[in-house]
């Protein structure tokens, strides 16, 4: 930002007025149009898995279904009940110690959890981000208006450190979940990993488990990276 203000000879022939050149009002209505086209992107993206839009019975292929169930389709918010799992047999054993020296097995039922909800947070995430990018969205149209026709310094300065800020705060929050989604690897590292631990191991079939299915937190990591394209205009 510190090269778009420029000195520039004004007409009444002060050296020291700053204003802006024309190219640098062009390079910013162009950061302004590429924020909006993205704010508009993202805000459709995020409408549809709120409308729970992204039904996995409508995908045919694993990964697909894999990317509905782990991000964009959240049963609980979308009301569709998902199965539980069937009862687990226990193996009981007798107690009986009596002439033994041995202490007594407690038995306990066996316990069965879905250990993650990453549907869930993806939901909340989504409600976050559409706000924010509702906000940017808002600003980007009155820099890009603000920019193309303000002669005032003044005005123009408080425009593009708003706005400077604004993106940095928006790029900030995209590599925080950037990192949060990259680090899913973990609880996904093959496709029957994400079905178990989605909780639709009984609604669900896919044609492999095996396979590596990591793919899917390292696509959504760079989804939320989208907003970094933004800085190389500000040279």
């Amino acid at each position: 930002m510190s090269n778009i203000l420029m000195t520039h000879m004004s007409h009444s022939g002060d050296e020291n007025a700053i204003t802006l050149l024309p190219k640098d009002r062009n390079k910013c209505a162009c950061i302004a149009d590429l924020i909006v086209v993205q704010c508009i992107t993202v805000c459709i993206g995020a409408i549809s898995i709120l409308a729970c839009f992204w039904t996995p019975e409508h995908s045919t292929t694993d990964y697909g279904k894999l990317a509905r169930i782990m991000y964009l389709y959240d049963s609980q918010a979308c009301g569709y009940k998902v199965k539980k799992a069937k009862e687990i047999a226990n193996l009981q054993l007798s107690n009986e110690i009596s002439g033994l020296d041995v202490l007594p097995i407690t038995w306990l039922p066996v316990i069965t959890t879905v250990s993650t909800r990453l549907s869930v947070k993806t939901r909340l995430y989504m409600q976050f981000s559409f706000g924010f990018h509702v906000a940017w969205f808002i600003l980007a149209v009155l820099f890009r208006a603000i920019i193309k026709n303000s002669t005032d310094v003044r005005v123009l300065k408080i425009a593009l450190a708003v706005f400077f800020y604004s993106c940095v705060f928006m790029i900030c929050y995209d590599l925080s979940m950037a990192v949060v989604y990259v680090t899913h690897i973990k609880q996904s590292l093959t496709k029957g990993m994400i079905l178990r631990y989605s909780g639709w191991s009984t609604e669900l079939k896919l044609k492999t488990t095996e396979d590596f299915g990591g793919w899917l937190p390292m696509a959504a990591s760079a989804c939320w990276l989208r907003g970094i394209k933004v800085f190389y205009y500000w040279d």
